[in-house]
């Protein structure tokens, strides 16, 4: 009876702990702490707003509620012709560009173009010269052939119609180039007198202007007399102490000179020629037997817009108002009327 009593009482904490056991097995884990929330990322900064430029007045765009109507001085004639400033800028676009580019390449040239044309408007430049608000020479002004404008370049303008650059509310000074050897030049480097004041919206922006521009004025050579470039500077002494002295941000020439004479890179690619020096983004200056021999990049100022760079993003499918803000950072479009 004894033993009867032990095996029931054993056999009753088996059962015991097979039913804890059980249970342990059946109940649910206890559960886990939540885990702490994740902070949120930082908020990216927005760009700094573009701060009003010391010198450029605020731009009135209640002046022009409407196309105006412009007096056109014609250089090669001397004489004063009046059309509306639509038909004044497909003259133009027809002229600085050529008419069978993109679409998209034509309506950035038209952007600036209009731009640049207002700016001269506003100053007054022409119409002291001429007494007259825009000019047909590429000196003065813009070049112009409206026999050249074709459905394409109507297009663009129209596409475009109204549309001007401002930065923080002035005027862009919307200067343009053909080639800029794949980044753009500066104030500093193109125009450091020309301009008298800050251009923040003239940087140093790439670009694959390479891809189509002609290969003779991707890179180029040209040998000029070092008595040339000696008396281009100023500078009586040996020439061949002529250096390079300073480059600027884009990589052109800011300064060249020697001993005491000291020169602005732009100031010397005038003096020996424009169509000689093609650029000063100057690779390269070897005094060579009497000469010097400069490699260079690029065609023309390099500031602003590359016209073949425009010609490459509008094959890669960009609209012309991004062409634009890419050339002049930080700047707007804004139309002026319908």
């Amino acid at each position: 009876m004894k033993n009867k009593k032990i095996n029931t009482a054993l056999v009753a904490g088996v059962l015991l702990l097979f039913v804890a056991g059980a249970y342990t097995l059946l109940k649910p884990p206890a559960q886990k702490p939540a885990p702490a929330p994740t902070p949120p990322a930082p908020a990216e900064k927005a760009p700094a707003a573009p701060k009003p430029i010391p010198g450029v007045p605020p731009f009135e765009a209640s002046k022009y509620p409407k196309e105006p109507t412009v007096r056109v001085y014609i250089a090669e004639k001397g004489t004063i012709e009046t059309m509306k400033l639509e038909k004044y800028i497909e003259g133009v676009i027809a002229q600085e560009m050529q008419p069978d580019w993109p679409m998209e390449a034509l309506a950035a040239q038209a952007i600036a173009s209009r731009t640049l044309t207002i700016s001269a408007m506003e100053a007054g430049t022409i119409k002291r010269l001429h007494n007259a608000d825009v000019s047909t020479s590429k000196e003065e002004l813009q070049a112009f052939a409206p026999h050249k404008v074709n459905n394409s370049v109507r297009q663009a303008v129209a596409r475009t119609r109204g549309e001007v650059l401002l930065y923080a509310g002035g005027l862009v000074n919307a200067i343009y180039s053909s080639c800029n050897g794949q980044i753009s030049a500066t104030r500093e480097e193109s125009f450091p007198k020309e301009i008298p004041h800050d251009t923040p919206y003239f940087q140093p922006v790439a670009d694959n202007c390479f891809k189509y521009a002609p290969k003779n004025i991707q890179s180029w050579t040209v040998k000029i007399p070092a008595s040339q470039v000696a008396s281009a500077i100023g500078y009586r002494g040996n020439p061949a102490d002529i250096r390079i002295l300073e480059k600027g941000p884009s990589g052109r020439i800011l300064y060249i000179g020697a001993g005491d004479k000291k020169m602005y890179g732009s100031d010397f690619r005038r003096a020996v020629g424009y169509d000689r020096l093609k650029s000063t983004l100057v690779t390269g200056m070897n005094y060579e037997g009497g000469n010097f021999v400069f490699t260079g990049l690029g065609w023309g100022n390099g500031v602003g817009l590359c016209q073949w760079g425009a010609y490459t993003f509008a094959k890669e499918g960009k609209q012309a108002e991004d062409i634009i803000r890419h050339y002049y950072p930080g700047a707007e479009v804004k139309k002026l009327w319908q």
